[in-house]
């Protein structure tokens, strides 16, 4: 089997695929070199031999018509502009009868416990931010209809919820937005288009923090998986 995981980041899905798929191929594409250099060595330091990382953009993939049974993307289509068109150029790599899968979480669905002013203000910023950078960030539940657009054959759409309740897991991911909101164009970008302040932006990494500690902490959203075959 040959897969192509697109939009790998730093390989942390696309090295288990690989492992799975042993001996067949899987190939990681992704726009950042910086990524793809510290995946490679990932792979390296893991004897992957199976794996490769190619440069590349989703809308113009670096390979030939019908290069691979699989294509895969991981939490991408939500930041395109044109989901539609990368759809397209995934189903042109992948042979005839080859699948397509596709995950994407719905910002929508985003439900938390305890409530905070400033974590509810952070949904609304991060959302306003995401449409202005030409994102989706309820694309979830456009998966549907992105696939029937394009023609695709043996359709099946589920969901699953991903759900933080322990302390580990709301550590991770309370200091994890603190982090980005300080630290990363999430938060640059806010204040850049004017939906936020630099105090406002403290502010609400220092509510998380203090959610993710807090004993009755719960965060919880959907994200729905798409899985199709290219017609034969």
């Amino acid at each position: 089997m040959r897969l192509l995981d697109v939009g790998c980041g730093p390989g942390s899905i696309t090295r288990g695929l690989a492992e799975r798929l042993a001996p067949g191929l899987v190939v990681g594409v992704d726009l950042s070199r910086e990524t793809l250099a510290a995946a490679r060595q990932d792979a390296a330091a893991r004897g992957l031999t199976n794996l490769l990382y190619e440069e590349g953009s989703v809308y113009q993939l670096p390979f030939p018509d019908a290069s691979f049974d699989v294509a895969y993307a991981h939490q991408v289509f939500q930041h395109l502009r044109e989901p539609g068109a990368a759809l397209r150029e995934m189903l042109r790599v992948v042979r005839s009868g080859g699948l397509v899968a596709v995950r994407d979480v719905d910002w929508g669905t985003a439900t938390y416990w305890p409530l905070d002013p400033w974590i509810d203000r952070f949904v609304e910023v991060h959302l306003k931010t995401w449409y202005r950078n030409g994102g989706e960030p309820r694309m979830g539940r456009r998966l549907r209809a992105l696939f029937n657009a394009a023609g695709v054959t043996g359709l099946q759409v589920t969901a699953a919820v991903w759900c933080y309740t322990t302390l580990s897991e709301t550590v991770e991911w309370g200091e994890a937005y603190a982090e980005r909101l300080l630290t990363s164009p999430m938060g640059e970008r806010a204040v850049e288009y004017g939906y936020a302040s630099r105090a406002d932006l403290e502010a609400m990494a220092a509510a998380f923090r203090a959610w993710a500690v807090h004993p009755d902490a719960l965060w919880s959203f959907i994200h729905v998986q798409a899985l199709a075959r290219k017609p034969g």
